[in-house]
């Protein structure tokens, strides 16, 4: 699973030259924020696509307040990078339109997904719901530990609550860490 850290390393060079540098994020650049995020992913022994989603989960813009590095018609550039399987995952992460998906989870036995971009609405792809909730997860401890205080609204630690059973032990057992932390 492990990625050699000579990949690791080239993989944030083409995030760099792609701009990730410039664009501002919680505490710092993007591309800390980027890396953050894999690196949790990382620590939970996930595999290596997921991890690479979760380096590259902002390529395409992750909200519509955000800016994106490549737009979405250069997909074919960046499964290249990262392989095919992964670039599907950052797909979905970024064009999900979350408000919308995100209270489903967990709550309904299928999920919708809005596409952001599109419009479309679909049911949500069953193959990447784990993986996307391992990513979103992964997302929002990063932002939130690189904030002055680590904080989660209420909303983001009942999300977390409703993803819980579909993630990983790993994630599970940081999950637990923070809600006795958090929902005393």
């Amino acid at each position: 699973m492990e990625i050699r850290k000579s990949n690791l390393d080239e993989r944030v060079k083409q995030l760099q030259s792609l701009g990730s540098e410039e664009f501002a994020h919680i505490n710092g650049p993007l591309t800390a924020h980027l890396v953050g995020t894999y690196k949790i992913l990382e620590r939970w022994q996930l595999d290596e696509s997921l991890c690479l989603a979760g380096l590259f989960h902002a390529i395409y813009g992750s909200d519509p307040t955000r800016a994106q590095l490549l737009g979405t018609d250069q997909r074919a550039e960046v499964a290249a990078m990262i392989g095919e399987k992964a670039e599907e995952l950052v797909y979905l992460f970024c064009s999900c339109d979350k408000p919308f998906v995100l209270p489903q989870i967990g709550a309904e036995t299928k999920v919708s997904f809005r596409n952001r971009f599109t419009g479309e609405t679909s049911e949500f792809p069953a193959h990447l719901l784990n993986d996307f909730c391992e990513l979103t997860i992964a997302n929002d401890l990063d932002v939130a530990r690189n904030k002055s205080e680590e904080y989660y609204h209420d909303d983001i630690l009942a999300m977390f609550k409703r993803m819980y059973p579909m993630v990983s032990s790993h994630t599970q057992a940081e999950l637990d860490l923070l809600f006795v932390k958090f929902c005393a």
